[in-house]
């Protein structure tokens, strides 16, 4: 499974993930500056059902807890909201993208996940010119429009945070392949 895979086990949308935008187009948003230590040849995912996976994201105890479930969602388990899910979905206070992966989880159920992709391929491309765009990007990395009024934002404390939690999930997530 190496080709890019934008669904996740959690809800959140892979096709919009900074990291993997950042290596399709070399445009750096917000949430990618916050890895600033990290190597730019490191910025690179598959999505997070992928074998070619951010070491940030190995070290995810949602994904963990998925595979050794063997289960395709979260809400596949019997299980959920689990505490572990329901202490990850607080991260959602600092990074904003996080806030729709429970809906979504719903939304998968309710319509599967082939719509669900479908719906955030839509929200998460260009109006202009349908080119993908991440959950920070302020312009459309093909044709340049705003894309201001769609982009998540991180300010203030949530800045700060991002610039520490971060290069530490990375900082894990590369200790806990080496131990593999």
């Amino acid at each position: 499974m190496n080709m890019f895979n934008p669904d996740t086990y959690c809800g959140s949308y892979c096709g919009a993930c900074s990291i993997a935008m950042y290596s399709k187009t070399g445009r750096a948003d917000e949430f990618v500056a916050c890895l600033g230590g990290v190597p730019k040849e490191e910025l690179s995912c598959g999505g997070c059902k992928s074998d070619n996976i951010y070491a940030g994201c190995k070290a995810c105890g949602i994904r963990r807890c998925a595979r050794e479930k063997g289960i395709e969602h979260c809400i596949d388990c019997a299980d959920y909201p689990c505490k572990s899910y329901r202490t990850w979905q607080k991260l959602a206070t600092i990074f904003p993208h996080l806030n729709g992966a429970a809906a979504s989880l719903e939304n998968i159920k309710l319509d599967g996940v082939d719509h669900w992709l479908d719906e955030q391929k839509r929200r998460w491309s260009c109006p202009d010119c349908s080119m993908s765009f991440s959950w920070y990007a302020t312009a459309c990395s093909k044709c340049g429009r705003s894309l201001a009024s769609k982009a998540q934002k991180l300010s203030g404390w949530r800045k700060l945070l991002c610039r520490f939690l971060l290069p530490a999930a990375y900082r894990k997530g590369r200790a806990e392949n080496k131990t593999v």
